[in-house]
């Protein structure tokens, strides 16, 4: 293997090695890439959720020359006098930059490729979580906008990485590709909640702010090193290996390696697909009851349960673990089925489907009805997560078998129905137990969730398909 360096006309690899494999495949290390910015991104989104926390006192601190009202929080960590509703706004801001830009993600790379976007979604978002600190400083105004602007950087970034990934796996890798991509926000999620807690109660860097200048400073070196080796597809990339390059082409179809085809989407076409409408329902389903059990359920614990804070840490912790290990082997699995001939590619999608929003739909309701059992919550909690892991191979990369010229614009359709459930479950919530906070009410919510993921799955059984669509 050596190094060369080659013209921009004949796109010569730096890397190559013809006649045997690399010891390390670069589609891995692309793969790598999806994974950090996943992870990265939900960093980012759980990061706040702890953060503000740390960041709302009741101690006044001496005022005199700021526009925000600085408080002394219990460490000796500057905070504010922000009351809840307050503290809603700031935290909902996000979702007013995130509801559609996953749409508008999809469409951008139809346009300019997945490697820009990803780019531009990760550094946007990175750069506001460095101006947090400094935003909050000086008004509430200025840090809700960073939270837009923070929310239109991370919702491109996840369909751009369901382009990438269709350009650079083998047909007999997408499963375990898009699973291992997706598992990023599960480890996100544990990371972040663990870390951010540290800083949050350390006076590193005056506390809460470490939390995110360490997040910021992670996407902005992630972004360095996917400006270097990162491209649209493997036919473009220059580190990339000869043999590498022929074997993801030659196990791809024609019209996936065709770039002239993404100029125009065939719209009509796609809003009126009985299966791209079957997965916007499906994955409605899915959003409702993940969103719901990530962000309520641990009010469920405190309130009605009666859990300690590390107790419901623990019921956190271990239901993302559960989540991450299936989603994992849920990918390697669902490849295996499909290229050993064992099942079909619809078989095997509407299997995993039922899986993740049937059986963790019968285990969300148990929920409501084990109230003094604190093994069967937990056994419960993990299993619901547990089953959620198979979801991503088997209904998120349907995408690519239906459409791998457009996977990104429909993922970015999809994200964009479903991010609308982040708004709509809190206020059925509330509605429900605003008056009275009781296990009565909260067994109504399960059942409802149930209801909306049990919909869902009903659409995919019925109108999903397994095969590449005509207007591809």
């Amino acid at each position: 293997m050596v190094f060369n360096k080659a013209s921009n006309e004949e796109k010569e690899p730096l890397l190559q090695n013809v006649d045997s494999p690399p010891r390390l495949p670069i589609r891995y290390i692309i793969l790598f890439f999806c994974f950090m910015a996943n992870t990265i991104n939900n960093g980012m989104r759980i990061n706040w959720s702890i953060a503000i926390l740390a960041m709302v006192s009741k101690k006044k601190l001496d005022q005199s020359n700021l526009s925000a009202e600085v408080l002394l929080g219990d460490n000796g960590t500057e905070s504010y006098d922000w009351d809840m509703e307050t503290q809603q706004i700031i935290l909902g801001a996000f979702y007013y930059g995130y509801t559609f830009t996953p749409f508008l993600g999809g469409w951008l790379v139809g346009k300019v490729g997945g490697f820009r976007v990803l780019f531009t979604g990760v550094l946007l978002s990175s750069v506001m979580m460095l101006l947090t600190a400094i935003s909050a400083r000086i008004s509430v105004a200025l840090l809700i906008l960073t939270r837009v602007i923070d929310g239109t950087g991370q919702g491109v970034v996840y369909p751009a990485t369901y382009s990438i990934i269709a350009k650079w796996s083998k047909l007999n890798e997408r499963s375990t590709f898009i699973s291992v991509s997706s598992s990023g926000y599960s480890i996100g999620a544990i990371v972040s909640s663990y870390v951010s807690a540290w800083l949050c109660s350390s006076c590193f860097l005056g506390g809460w702010p470490s939390t995110f200048y360490g997040v910021g400073i992670s996407g902005i070196i992630l972004c360095f090193g996917w400006f270097i080796i990162g491209s649209n597809d493997a036919a473009n990339n220059r580190w990339i290996s000869n043999y590498e390059k022929k074997l993801i082409l030659s196990s791809r179809t024609e019209d996936t390696q065709s770039e002239n085809n993404l100029d125009k989407v065939p719209w009509k076409s796609i809003l009126t697909s009985a299966p791209v409408w079957s997965l916007c329902v499906c994955n409605v389903g899915f959003d409702y009851g993940y969103y719901f059990l990530s962000a309520d359920v641990p009010i469920f614990f405190k309130t009605i349960l009666g859990f300690q804070i590390k107790t419901t840490g623990l019921l956190t912790l271990l239901p993302q673990s559960a989540m991450f290990i299936t989603m994992i082997l849920g990918g390697v699995l669902a490849d295996k089925l499909i290229f050993s001939g064992t099942l079909r590619i619809i078989t095997m999608r509407k299997i995993f489907g039922f899986l993740g929003l049937g059986v963790s739909s019968v285990l969300l309701v148990s929920l409501g009805y084990f109230r003094n059992d604190i093994t069967i919550v937990a056994i419960l909690m993990v299993g619901v997560f547990a089953m959620y892991g198979f979801f991503i191979p088997g209904i998120d990369a349907n995408t690519i078998d239906i459409a791998p010229n457009h996977s990104a614009l429909l993922i970015g359709i999809m994200f964009s129905i479903s991010s609308l459930t982040g708004f709509i479950g809190p206020a059925v919530l509330g509605a429900l137990t605003n008056s009275t906070n009781t296990i009565i009410q909260w067994r109504e919510v399960f059942w409802i969730v149930a209801g909306v993921q049990a919909f869902g799955l009903v659409a995919f059984l019925i109108f999903g398909s397994g095969n590449e669509q005509d207007w591809n």
